[in-house]
């Protein structure tokens, strides 16, 4: 029982009223029925709402869609705050059973609320089963409920289109992770492009201040040149003037005296064009170097775009075929789930729903091109 403040009895038929209150309940759990009970609350979320649609189906859902509908949210609230079991889980702690209920807008006081998961939790275990809360939100007669048929007599028909709609949801779930593969790709390879775009703009770039200097440098080894031709020649003839004895002697010594002067130092234009030339030199081997590097840099980089842009190529193709083989399963569950609904006439039709149900689930993982195209097709083999 629970802990904490005392709570008056509920008056759910499911539980026996304390020794001090004479007052009896109108119905009683069979003991055999409890047991029963247990397991199938015991069973994970999907397979109680199962049995539930299969026990009640007549009674309480056939033809009533939005009935139906709110099955199908409860299984999946309940499956959402179990956090620790989802799928697997078959009930819900008194915390996230409150935030179930606060969910659909059954907002209550503490109180009240450990009187309502009472009034819910039969076997009194502090946790409440998707089936527990499905009792006392349709006051579901538990004796039909424990005991109702769940279509054994077609489990063979409904298995098979169990198969069938588990390949689909597997194939549309592929479908759905090589879609966001094929996203990515086409991202790594749209960034990989760009990057070598740009790589190639800045290789380009440095190849243009490259040739710049390398003009630089011709022009400075032009000029060197030059001087020293200049010099050269004045040299020689300050060397035939010196020797001349045509001359006087002033005039032999002055062009001895400027030929030792050239000898022992360059002039000064002479000496520019060196240091000019040297640092050109080293200025275009700096330029040769980073000229290197970047072009390099470009390469790797359209390398890796070339190689992105067939991996993308690769994902899309994939991603097409994972489409195609989701479309095929999606319609042979679809035309076998429609064919056993038709034979089926007794229990099971619950199971038959909530399987189309899921079959139309998958469908939103699909491209919108593809479920158009799956739609229109199947429409028109409908007509057919």
């Amino acid at each position: 029982g629970y802990q904490g403040e005392s709570i008056s009895q509920p008056t759910s038929p499911f539980h026996k009223p304390p020794k001090r209150n004479t007052k009896k309940t109108p119905t009683m759990v069979d003991k055999k029925d409890l047991v029963k009970l247990k397991e199938i609350s015991s069973k994970p979320y999907r397979e109680q709402a199962i049995w539930f649609l299969n026990a009640f189906w007549v009674d309480k859902f056939e033809g009533k869609k939005d009935a139906c509908e709110m099955i199908w949210k409860y299984m999946n609230k309940f499956i959402e705050l179990d956090l620790k079991k989802k799928k697997k889980g078959c009930e819900l702690n008194e915390f996230d059973a409150h935030r179930f209920l606060e969910n659909f807008g059954m907002t209550l006081s503490v109180k009240d609320m450990r009187e309502k998961l009472r009034e819910i939790d039969i076997d009194f275990n502090k946790h409440v089963s998707l089936t527990e809360f499905l009792i006392y939100k349709h006051e579901a007669d538990v004796h039909k409920l424990v005991n109702a048929s769940q279509g054994e007599a077609d489990m063979e028909k409904i298995n098979k289109a169990q198969s069938l709609l588990e390949k689909a949801q597997a194939d549309c779930e592929k479908s759905k992770e090589a879609a966001i593969k094929a996203t990515e790709a086409a991202e790594t390879a749209e960034n990989s492009r760009l990057s070598a775009v740009k790589a190639e703009n800045e290789a380009k770039k440095v190849e243009a201040e490259l040739r710049k200097v390398q003009g630089e440098q011709t022009a400075a080894e032009d000029a060197l040149k030059a001087e020293e031709k200049k010099l050269a020649t004045k040299k020689e003839n300050l060397k035939k003037k010196s020797k001349n004895m045509s001359l006087g002697v002033v005039k032999r010594n002055k062009a001895a005296n400027m030929l030792q002067q050239l000898l022992a130092k360059d002039p000064l234009p002479l000496q520019k064009a060196k240091i000019t030339q040297a640092a050109v030199v080293k200025k275009c081997q700096k330029a040769t170097k980073k000229a290197a590097r970047i072009t390099g840099k470009a390469v790797e980089a359209r390398e890796k775009a070339e190689a992105d842009a067939k991996q993308a190529k690769a994902a899309k193709q994939a991603s097409e075929d994972a489409v195609i083989a989701a479309e095929t399963a999606i319609e042979k569950a679809t035309e076998y789930l429609e064919k056993v609904k038709q034979e089926v006439k007794g229990a099971g039709k619950g199971k038959l729903w909530l399987m189309d149900r899921e079959l139309e689930e998958a469908k939103k993982y699909m491209p919108k091109r593809a479920l158009a195209r799956l739609k229109k097709k199947m429409a028109e083999e409908k007509k057919n």
